[in-house]
């Protein structure tokens, strides 16, 4: 599952970048995910194992990226009231690679890449581990 993550993650940072012709396809692919999968994306953000909730983390924020109709899609349906999401600011490797911690903070900066203010203070007053909201140390 952790591949095809990877592999939906760069076709959707493709579609962002430097193939901006296909973003009809990235949008099309956050709205089946969102739509259809969005069980199996909470169960391998909150699983046990580190590298499936980064990617799942990354895929998000890829998500989110694809513009600001597909960040308001994934802020709709998205439950940032999860007891489970502070958490994941738990979570890390011990081999100085980039961990969870810092898919969360990606995560959250991705809707300022997204470009749109309302939708920003939304996210960023709902996620749990931003200063914003309280200190979650």
């Amino acid at each position: 599952m952790l591949l095809i993550f990877q592999a939906l993650e760069a076709i959707l940072l493709r579609t962002v970048s430097n193939l901006s012709h296909f973003s009809v396809v990235g949008m099309n692919i956050v709205k089946k995910l969102i739509n259809s999968y969005v069980k199996l994306i909470y169960a391998a953000l909150y699983s046990e194992n580190c590298k499936m909730s980064r990617g799942c983390l990354t895929l998000l924020s890829a998500m989110v990226a694809q513009g600001p109709d597909s960040a308001r899609d994934v802020c709709s349906h998205f439950d940032f009231n999860n007891k489970y999401l502070p958490g994941l600011l738990k979570k890390g490797f011990k081999k100085g690679r980039t961990d969870v911690r810092m898919a969360c903070i990606q995560f959250a900066l991705s809707f300022l890449v997204a470009g749109d203010n309302a939708l920003l203070a939304q996210a960023v007053l709902q996620l749990p581990f931003c200063p914003v909201n309280g200190d979650p140390w």
